[in-house]
């Protein structure tokens, strides 16, 4: 049975991996709605089908409306997914209402802020805070300011009992295409304590109650979907644990009420974006192309202009954003590692190509010199250790070989070496990215470079797959070293298994797992 569920996490976690990341987040977002319009019109909710079908088309027409408008007012690229992931988000937050009660007009109100915020509340052409968190406080704010009749609050009526499991499927297939596991976990654990406390120290006990209240609010819906925005999320676990425990402290604490602060899911959630906002790259980055060439068969590497304040560590990664005409379903972004070291004058990206290709990397291939491509969210932990005085092994798989081409040229420049084994697994030896730089990078640093060829026997090469036979006769001292694995995820799993296999600590390899789609 066990093995079973295995086998069957690592076939979703396949399909996750091949699908863009914010057509995940919409399509679980979509599953979602289409569960609770069907309790709506099976009577099980308290809000019709009828009625959620109007506010859901109210947001998503708002939402498009807005976003061209705007994007064409600012002349940037109409990002089509992102206003339906807002709507869909407004969509469970606002009570849904019917076109006769006139309650439609908070909807197109939220939505509209919402959307507006992107452009307005912005910097370098970066947005600042959570989209539809703003929207819906900017709505409860104007109705405190102005003299409007009643007053305005989210209702975050996705936290229906009835929409439980569906929230809890859909979320954690978000959160593990993400991979945002130690931010999300934290934000719950800390929640759900402060909560529980909270019950004991106001009621004197903690009961049955406590607990299922606290699941049929909003904090699941805000972790899953909006605590994971990538644009407001800082860069590395570290910050991202302390950003999740922070957020979850927040959201349920009544320390803010002494000072008179009602604090809403939605304010909680703002104030995580505002203290995380120092740590984000807090801009997109436009990079003219400068050159472009082959660094093995069918990979290329491309050469971007670097902006004189860009500073990031070696083995992070950016997103890439390319507007094109023809899109694919696989979307205009992708999530790339910086081949290039930090104290280099210029941006570097290798991409490999398949004859079979998306529209993003079509585009990329016929990028001329002098278009520029756009980058942002700048984040990652596939960082070598402080301490240079211990070993460490890598292991790349195909086009996952370029954040150590930065790590290697980084200690290159800054004379910080580590005793180094690359395990450079490849099929054949046409496809070899770098391989000349790496043999004068050997004859430099305490490198040893191990090619693993697949589909080829060649003297002086390892022939297969990475085994342990061959880890054993290439590093012999394999367990006085710090593992590096990047490549497709279903190798870095499989490498991950083989070293845990030989006795490698699990906190002494660090796994960059190349999904290639955002």
């Amino acid at each position: 049975m066990l093995q079973f569920l295995t086998n069957g996490w690592f076939f979703v976690q396949k399909k996750l991996d091949s699908t863009p990341m914010y057509r995940t987040v919409s399509i679980g977002l979509a599953v979602l709605v289409l569960y609770a319009m069907t309790l709506g019109f099976w009577g099980a909710l308290p809000y019709s089908g009828f009625e959620q079908l109007f506010s859901l088309s109210t947001a998503l027409a708002t939402a498009f409306f807005v976003n061209t408008l705007f994007s064409t007012l600012w002349r940037v690229p109409v990002n089509t997914e992102s206003a339906v992931i807002t709507a869909l988000i407004i969509f469970f937050l606002i009570i849904p209402a019917e076109l006769a009660s006139g309650g439609w007009w908070l909807i197109v109100a939220a939505t509209t802020l919402a959307m507006a915020s992107k452009f307005l509340i912005a910097w370098r052409g970066q947005h600042l805070l959570n989209p539809a968190a703003t929207g819906t406080l900017l709505l409860v704010v104007i109705f405190a300011i102005f003299p409007l009749e009643g007053y305005f609050e989210a209702t975050w009526w996705v936290g229906q009992r009835e929409l439980l499991i569906p929230l809890l499927l859909v979320g954690v297939a978000v959160v593990a295409k993400v991979r945002k596991w130690v931010p999300v976990s934290l934000f719950i654990v800390v929640s759900l304590l402060v909560y529980l406390f909270e019950d004991w120290r106001i009621l004197g006990a903690v009961t049955e109650s406590s607990f299922t209240n606290w699941l049929s609010g909003p904090s699941l819906f805000l972790a899953f979907f909006m605590l994971t925005e990538p644009f407001t999320m800082p860069p590395t676990k570290p910050l991202q644990a302390g950003y999740g425990a922070v957020v979850g402290f927040i959201s349920q604490t009544t320390l803010f009420s002494l000072l008179g602060v009602k604090m809403s899911p939605e304010l909680v959630l703002l104030l995580g974006n505002m203290l995380a906002y120092p740590f984000t790259l807090r801009r997109k980055l436009r990079l003219p192309l400068l050159k472009k060439h082959a660094v093995a068969d069918n990979t290329y590497e491309f050469v971007f202009a670097k902006p004189a304040d860009f500073t990031f560590k070696a083995g992070q990664y950016l997103e890439w954003m390319l507007p094109h005409n023809g899109a694919d379903n696989r979307g205009i972004r992708r999530y790339f590692t910086i081949a290039s070291a930090p104290s280099n004058d210029t941006i570097r990206l290798c991409v490999r190509f398949a004859p079979a290709m998306s529209s993003f990397k079509r585009a990329l291939r016929n990028l001329k010199l002098g278009e520029a491509i756009i980058a942002s969210q700048l984040a990652g932990d596939f960082t070598l250790p402080k301490d240079a005085t211990g070993k460490i092994a890598c292991v790349a798989g195909g086009i996952g070989i370029t954040p150590f081409m930065s790590h290697l040229e980084e200690m290159e420049h800054a004379g910080v070496t580590y005793d180094t084994t690359l395990f450079y697994c490849s099929n054949i030896t046409t496809e070899i990215a770098y391989k000349d730089r790496f043999d004068e990078l050997a004859k430099r640093l305490p490198l040893t470079v191990v090619h693993v060829l697949a589909k080829e026997q060649l003297d002086g090469y390892e022939t297969g797959f990475l085994t342990t036979d061959i880890i054993r006769r290439r590093a012999p001292d394999f367990l006085a070293r710090d593992w590096y694995l990047s490549g497709p995820p279903s190798m870095v799993n499989s490498y991950k298994k083989l070293l845990r296999g030989l006795g490698v600590p699990g906190n002494r390899i660090v796994c960059d797992f190349f999904s290639g789609l955002v």
